[in-house]
């Protein structure tokens, strides 16, 4: 059993080994990664702005911009609160505002897509949402649902959204709406990575 614990100096000799093995942009990827954390980690807790941001990166390599802008990509999700998104966006700019050769014009175009398909799901949604409730309110046997009470069926009577939430229908298009508009987000996140690269 001795023989299969690894003392500190293997354990040491072996990272090494495979530090040995990176290519330079892969050595360069880690040691941005450890100068990124810090900055990253205040931004994404909210604790700093893209103003602090960009503070804390004007001096850095373009390999370590463009790793800081592809961290705040990635962490756009469709399903953000719209301010946040505004915000990340935002540190996306900033950061893109450090470097000799700027897109930030076609970022700007890119990152304001984001915010669109976001507004366009949540439209679509309500107005959805409207024809339901009107169906809802024209219909009150639509309110009713059957529940079972120490063994006896119950009818009962549900507000018209709790009626709507409940509904099948309404719930697969909430599924296929969700899904369509996130496809969407997710290519328009893909091309935002490829004006960085």
């Amino acid at each position: 059993m001795g023989d299969m614990i690894k003392t500190a100096l293997e354990i040491a000799l072996e990272k090494t080994a495979m530090l040995d093995d990176l290519t330079d942009a892969e050595k360069e990827a880690i040691a941005n990664k450890k100068k990124l954390e810090p900055a990253m980690a205040g931004f994404y807790k909210g604790k700093s702005g893209p103003e602090q941001l960009w503070q804390e990166l004007k001096d850095g390599s373009l390999s370590l911009l463009k790793q800081a802008q592809v961290s705040l990509i990635e962490s756009l999700k469709f399903n953000l609160d719209t301010k946040e998104l505004q915000r990340r966006s935002k540190g996306v700019i900033a950061v893109e505002s450090l470097k000799k050769e700027q897109k930030t014009s076609v970022l700007q175009q890119s990152l304001k897509m984001l915010e669109t398909i976001q507004h366009k799901a949540e439209t679509e949604k309500n107005q959805v949402f409207n024809e339901f409730k009107k169906a809802v309110e024209g219909n009150p046997q639509a309110r009713n649902k059957v529940v079972e009470q120490g063994g006896q069926k119950v009818v009962v009577k549900l507000s018209v959204e709790d009626a709507i939430m409940q509904n099948p229908q309404w719930r697969q298009f909430n599924m296929d709406l969700e899904k369509n508009y996130e496809d969407q987000f997710e290519q328009a996140l893909a091309a935002l990575k490829n004006i960085i690269s």
